[in-house]
């Protein structure tokens, strides 16, 4: 079961940083949408999410293995970023309306469906967890009728009410 639940968040790390990379290349290089400031404020704000997200898994990781204090040092700095994360996204968006004046797609198009990512990746750190692979996880979500909080949630509760951050808190 550790070994799975390892794997597992491993798995989501490493997911985090090569998308990434895959949005970088896919996006700038291959389909060579232009690099305007839209764009690439999408882009940012989606890697700093999905770098912060990597991050935590592998805090989390960490835990599994019994270095409880790997997760607290990343829970406090998610915490601290939390409210910079929100300051980032509302400036973020900025560039990209600027760019929407300018009536050319193409220049704001990716920044506008990154920004989205952004906004919902911080949510699905932050607060709820929107993504949901496995059957057992959309079960719960049937069976419960109401969407998870997010682990990352759940460990900054525990930061805030000076429990031990991720006790019994490990991916189901």
């Amino acid at each position: 079961m550790r070994r799975q639940l390892s794997r597992r968040m491993v798995s989501l790390a490493v997911g985090e940083m090569v998308s990434v990379v895959v949005f970088f290349v896919v996006f700038f290089m291959l389909a060579g949408v232009p690099a305007t400031a839209a764009n690439v404020a999408g882009f940012l704000l989606t890697a700093m999410m999905l770098v912060q997200g990597s991050v935590y898994w592998m805090g989390k990781r960490r835990q599994l293995e019994g270095h409880r204090v790997a997760l607290t040092i990343v829970v406090r700095v998610l915490r601290v970023l939390a409210p910079v994360n929100v300051a980032l996204i509302a400036i973020g968006v900025v560039p990209i309306v600027v760019e929407a004046q300018s009536g050319s797609l193409g220049r704001f198009w990716l920044g506008a469906a990154l920004w989205i990512l952004a906004v919902a990746e911080y949510i699905n750190y932050f607060h709820v967890q929107l993504t949901y692979g496995r059957r057992a996880d959309r079960a719960w979500i049937l069976r419960n009728r109401r969407l998870r909080r997010s682990h990352l949630s759940r460990d900054l509760s525990r930061l805030r009410s000076a429990e031990p951050v991720g006790h019994s808190a490990l991916p189901h």
